[in-house]
């Protein structure tokens, strides 16, 4: 099975995400009870890198303050718990290493994604009033962490699926596919490995999903709806838009969010997603690289909303001709139907009075004496028969599809069909077709 050996590469150990020494204790010290700040503080002082974070994030604009923050200790305690998470985390996640050179992918753009997302989640969960956006900020930051896995273990498979996932309806679709397993179910799997909490778990290995009803809310629905409101990673084709609108506007409605406050959300992700790399210390490139990409992005939105306008309207006279030339059928039908039955009146007393001169010659009423009575009866009959069948033709034809066709023209075959059915009122009578209303006038 070919997904065996990136699970197992985890299982063992062997990651190069896996999470330094300094890392892991605050993450455990954090998921418990009993820890102070000091005690924070002393092991993120173990991380000169985090350090140096933890500093530069306490003294950035965003936090007030009238003096500088120059101890550790200080930082922890005006940052909060979370914001250090976050930042420890972005330590080992936000990494390029030398991949970016190999792949086509842009990793600011990459890195951009994941704090856009993280920073959706917050905002939806404050939206839909859930109590711990926080935590929906760090699911948002980690949703992709399988995507990173793959990229950085395994940059030769992966590149199959960057190369060939256009083939597929999804990038999901092409991993499974291709690797026989997708980054969502990687990045659970390293999650649980972290120990991370149950729910955070889940929503790592669920952002791809849409659910379809909402019991209560929980942390995977922000993220699944904040990944839908951000530009897509990697796969980003037209005819994904569609559907991604269809699924804001259902996940919206279930999670009590108005559409209107969704696209506020969604419009100053931009904004906030560059303030916050800066004072994560994260590099998603410089305001105008930035702006650019938004730009780039917009219009390719745009141009895609206008290729759907227009096929739009071509669908709708389309339609508007189906529904004309349907009305259209339906008008000739009955006008066939009526005139039928006029045609058929008038059959019937043609054939009424052809039998009446029979009948009066066979009983010596009328003297026939040249016998020339007999053909003209006989041609009578025909020649109503003929028209009976071609009334019964028409009055079946419903299907145009299942009728037999001339060779590979749009021809009906309509002349054996009426030669059958004048053979069969040969071999049976007029009566098989129609009953013959016999007129003794």
């Amino acid at each position: 099975m070919k997904e065996l050996k990136y699970i197992n590469k985890i299982q063992s150990g062997d990651s190069l995400l896996s999470m330094p020494q300094s890392l892991s204790q605050i993450l455990s010290m954090i998921n418990g009870d009993d820890f102070s700040m000091d005690d924070l503080a002393d092991v993120i002082m173990k991380d000169p890198g985090l350090t140096s974070k933890v500093l530069k994030m306490a003294n950035s604009v965003f936090y007030h303050k009238s003096t500088e923050i120059s101890t550790v200790n200080k930082a922890v305690i005006l940052l909060g718990v979370m914001q250090v998470k976050c930042l420890a985390l972005s330590t080992s996640v936000f990494q390029t290493g030398i991949l970016e050179k190999k792949y086509n992918i842009d990793f600011k753009e990459m890195f951009s994604h994941f704090i856009s997302v993280a920073l959706g989640c917050r905002m939806l969960a404050e939206a839909a009033e859930f109590k711990d956006g926080e935590e929906a900020f760090i699911a948002g930051l980690l949703h992709d962490i399988g995507l990173v896995y793959f990229i950085n273990h395994f940059p030769e498979d992966y590149r199959q699926v960057i190369d060939k996932f256009e083939d597929y309806p999804g990038i999901i679709e092409a991993e499974q596919d291709l690797l026989g397993i997708d980054h969502a179910a990687i990045g659970q799997m390293l999650a649980e490995k972290w120990n991370f909490p149950v729910r955070l778990c889940q929503a790592i290995g669920d952002h791809h999903k849409v659910v379809d009803t909402v019991e209560k809310l929980e942390v995977r629905h922000f993220v699944q709806l904040s990944e839908l409101i951000n530009k897509p990673l990697l796969d980003n084709r037209p005819q994904n838009l569609e559907h991604r609108l269809s699924a804001i506007q259902h996940l919206g409605k279930l999670l009590k969010i108005e559409r209107k406050t969704i696209d506020e959300i969604s419009y100053s992700l931009l904004a906030e997603t560059i303030a916050t790399a800066e004072y994560l210390g994260i590099d998603i490139g410089d305001t105008s690289e930035v702006i650019t990409r938004a730009n780039k992005e917009l219009f390719n939105s745009y141009l895609t909303v206008e290729k759907l306008f227009r096929e739009r309207q071509i669908l709708s006279k389309r339609i508007i001709a189906e529904e004309r030339r349907a009305a259209m059928m339906e008008t000739k039908t009955i006008a066939i139907a009526t005139l039928s039955h006029y045609i058929n009146n008038a059959a019937m007393a043609i054939s009424g009075r052809g039998q009446l001169i029979k009948m009066l010659v066979n009983k010596g009423t009328i003297i026939d004496s040249e016998n020339k009575l007999d053909p003209v009866a006989n041609v009578i009959d025909k020649s109503v028969k003929k028209i009976m069948a071609v009334l019964q033709e028409l009055r079946e034809l419903t299907n145009l599809e299942d009728m037999e066709k001339y060779s590979d023209s749009k021809a009906i075959n309509i002349d054996d069909r009426i030669k059958v059915r004048l053979q069969q009122m040969e071999e049976n009578g007029i009566d098989m077709v129609t009953e013959p209303v016999v007129q003794n006038k």
